[in-house]
C-alpha cells in the first residue's frame, strides 16, 4: 500500500507538522472530530444538478475540501503505520545532543493486517447459484462471473480490498469498461484519493462518487478529478491544487445502473483492525526505543577516574594505547600544619544506571498481551498456541476473531453483491445474461484460511460417507481443501470412468448435476458484489427519485450506494 503521491498531504499526517519532531508521545488528541464523517446531501438538490457537472463541480469542490482537510489526515496516518512509518519517528524526547535517542517503530499494524487478510480470504470465494424453481440454472451468470473474475484477477482484488478495510478502516473499488472494449474490469482505489456521498435517507443510497489524485510529472504536480453519477462519468480538468474550483472537461455515459463506484466497510464506525489500540503500538515503540537508548547510553558511559594519571617525559598521559591499558597512582593531598598528608587510592568506573531488564521485559511483554486481547488476533508464538493442541482448543483460542470476521463477512457481503447487480445491469444491457435479476440468486460463501488437518477430513469423509446420508457432491466438496480437485471436475472424471469402464462400481452421479442442485462457481479469485451503499445499513426500498437507480443497484436500496 503506497502511503501517498502528494507530499503535502504526507507532512499534514505527521504528528506537530509543520515542526517535525515536535510531538510528546501519548497526549493530545489524535485526530480531528469529523475525520470519519460520511459525507451526505440533500437528494433533491443533487437531482437539480445531477445532469449538470458545472453545477455540480461546486458541491464536488467543497466535499473534495472536507476530505483533504479533514479526514486525508486520519487516512495517511493509518497508511503510514503499516508500512512501519509510526509516530515514534517524530517523538520529542528531549534528549541531550550526548543521549542515544533510537526511534524503533514495530511492525505491530502490518502483522495484524497481513493475519485477517489471510484468514479471512486466504481461500477464495465460491459464488453458488440457488434457485428454487427449474426456470433456469444460471449458467449464463456463472460463466459471466467466472470470466471476469478470471479477467480481473479476482482473487488479488479481495485481498487489497480487505487490506485497505483492516487498515483504513473503508475501502473502494470503480468498475469499469477497459478501453476500446466491453469487458468490464474493477479497480481498487486508494480511500485516500476515494469517497461517495450518499443522500440523506435512512438507506443512505449513494448520489455520486468522487476520485481524485496527484500525478506529478516533470517535477510539476497536477490533480485530476472523476465524478461518477448513477448515469454519466464527469472529467474535470487536472488542477494544481485539489481544493480549488473546477472546470468541465467531458462526460460520457456509463451503463452500470448505479454509482459504479462501491464503498465497503470494516465494520459500523468505518474503523480499521488497530485503529484503537495506536495508543498500545505507540507505547510498545516506545518502551523498545527507550531500552535502546539505555543499552547504548550504557555501552558509551563515562569514565570516571580517581588518583594521578602516571605522565611519560613529555607531561602526557602514560597510556597504553595498543593495549587500552591507562596506568594510575594515587593521589596524595598535602595535609595542613601538623596534619599527615591524605593519600587517594587510585579508582576507575563507569557512571551508569542499572538497566532494569526483567522488568522492561514484563512491560513490553504485557502490552504485547494486550495488544492480541483487544485486537482479537492469536499470538502465534504463544506456547499454548501448540500445533497439537485439540480442535475445541484452537476454537476456543480464535473464537473473538471469528466473532468479527462473521461481522467483517457479512458487511463484505454487501459489497459484493452490490458489485455483482452493477455488473448484472451491463450484462443485461450487453446482451450476455437475460435478466439482471438473476444475480440475486448468487450467495458468495467464504472459508476461513485456517492450518488444515488432511488426516482428519479424510476420516470425517468416511464416518459421513459411511452413514449413506450425504450426497457424492457434499463429500466431493468436502474433498476439495485435500484433493485439491474441483467437486464438478470430479464429478466428471468419474461419470467419465464409469462410462469407459461398466463393469468399475461406482456410487451413481446424477448426470444432470445442474437440476436440483445448487451450481457452483468455484474461482481462485472472488467477485465482491455490491453492498448496500454504505455498507452498514441493510437493503431497503427508496421512493425518492435520487434513489431510483440505487433500488435497481441494490435490489431496493443499501446502505450508502446505490
Amino acid at each position: 500500500m503506497a502511503e501517498t503521491e502528494d507530499n503535502q498531504a504526507h507532512l499534514n499526517s505527521l504528528p506537530g507538522y509543520p515542526r517535525q519532531g515536535s510531538i510528546d508521545m501519548l497526549s493530545g488528541d489524535r485526530f480531528y472530530f469529523d475525520s470519519n464523517v460520511v459525507f451526505k446531501m440533500p437528494a433533491d438538490v443533487f437531482q437539480g444538478v445531477a445532469n449538470d457537472p458545472l453545477a455540480l463541480s461546486k458541491y464536488v469542490t467543497n466535499f473534495i475540501n472536507q476530505h483533504y482537510n479533514n479526514q486525508m489526515k486520519r487516512l495517511i496516518t493509518l497508511e503510514r503505520y503499516y508500512i512501519g512509518d509510526n509516530d515514534i519517528h517524530y517523538w520529542r524526547s528531549h534528549k541531550g545532543k550526548s543521549r542515544a535517542d533510537n526511534r524503533i517503530a514495530s511492525g505491530i499494524p502490518s502483522y495484524i493486517t497481513n493475519i485477517r487478510v489471510g484468514y479471512s480470504l486466504g481461500n477464495a470465494i465460491k459464488f453458488q447459484f440457488n434457485k428454487s424453481d427449474n426456470s433456469g440454472n444460471g449458467d449464463d451468470l456463472t460463466n459471466a462471473i467466472t470470466q471476469f473474475n478470471t479477467g480481473a484477477d479476482e482473487s488479488y482484488h479481495e485481498k487489497v480490498m480487505k487490506k485497505h478495510l483492516s487498515v483504513t478502516g473503508r475501502s473502494f473499488e470503480l468498475l469499469y469498461v477497459k478501453q476500446d472494449s466491453t469487458d468490464v474490469a474493477v479497480k481498487a482505489l486508494d480511500p485516500s484519493n476515494a469517497f461517495v456521498v450518499y443522500d440523506t435517507t435512512v438507506e443512505q443510497h449513494s448520489l455520486f462518487a468522487v476520485y481524485y489524485y496527484p500525478v506529478t510529472f516533470m517535477g510539476k504536480q497536477q490533480w485530476y478529478v472523476t465524478v461518477y453519477t448513477a448515469d454519466n462519468i464527469y472529467y474535470y480538468k487536472s488542477v494544481g491544487a485539489p481544493t480549488i474550483p473546477l472546470e468541465v472537461d467531458h462526460a460520457e455515459p456509463h451503463f452500470f445502473g448505479g454509482v459504479p463506484i462501491t464503498e465497503f466497510i470494516n465494520n459500523d464506525e468505518r474503523m480499521g483492525d488497530w485503529e484503537r489500540d495506536l495508543d498500545y503500538i505507540d507505547s510498545y515503540d516506545k518502551a523498545l526505543s527507550e531500552m535502546a537508548n539505555s543499552q547504548e547510553d550504557f555501552n558509551n558511559a563515562v569514565l570516571v577516574l580517581t588518583g594521578d594519571v602516571e605522565t611519560n617525559k613529555d607531561g602526557h598521559p602514560d597510556i597504553n594505547r595498543h593495549n587500552l591499558i591507562m596506568w594510575l597512582k594515587p593521589k596524595i593531598v598535602p595535609g595542613m600544619a601538623g596534619v599527615a598528608p591524605t593519600v587517594i587510592q587510585p579508582t576507575a568506573s563507569y557512571l551508569a544506571k542499572q538497566l532494569p531488564a526483567a522488568d522492561w521485559k514484563q512491560y513490553i511483554d504485557q502490552l504485547m498481551n494486550d495488544i492480541h486481547k483487544y485486537t482479537n488476533t492469536p499470538d502465534v508464538n504463544d506456547a499454548n498456541f501448540a500445533s497439537n493442541a485439540s480442535g475445541v482448543a484452537m476454537s476456543y483460542k480464535l473464537w473473538g476473531s471469528d466473532q468479527e470476521r462473521a461481522i467483517a463477512e457479512s458487511l463484505y457481503m454487501r459489497g459484493l453483491m452490490r458489485r455483482y447487480r452493477l455488473l448484472g445491469n451491463y450484462w443485461e444491457k450487453e446482451g450476455t445474461i437475460s435478466s439482471a435479476d438473476e444475480v440475486e440468486y448468487i450467495t458468495p460463501l467464504f472459508t476461513p484460511n485456517l492450518p488444515k488437518n488432511d488426516d482428519a477430513i479424510v476420516t470425517n469423509i468416511k464416518a459421513l460417507s459411511d452413514t449413506g446420508s450425504f450426497s457424492d457432491e457434499t463429500l466431493h466438496d468436502m474433498a476439495e481443501p485435500v484433493t485439491g480437485i474441483k467437486p464438478d471436475e470430479e464429478a466428471s472424471r468419474i461419470k467419465d470412468e464409469t462410462t469407459n469402464d461398466p463393469n468399475r462400481i461406482s456410487m451413481p452421479i446424477d448426470a444432470q448435476p445442474n437440476q436440483g442442485q445448487p451450481v457452483v462457481v468455484d474461482q481462485t479469485q472472488s467477485a465482491a458484489t455490491n453492498q448496500p451503499d454504505s455498507a452498514a445499513n441493510p437493503p431497503a426500498s427508496d421512493t425518492s427519485s435520487a434513489a431510483s437507480a440505487a433500488n435497481q443497484v441494490n435490489g431496493g436500496g443499501s446502505n450508502g450506494t446505490t
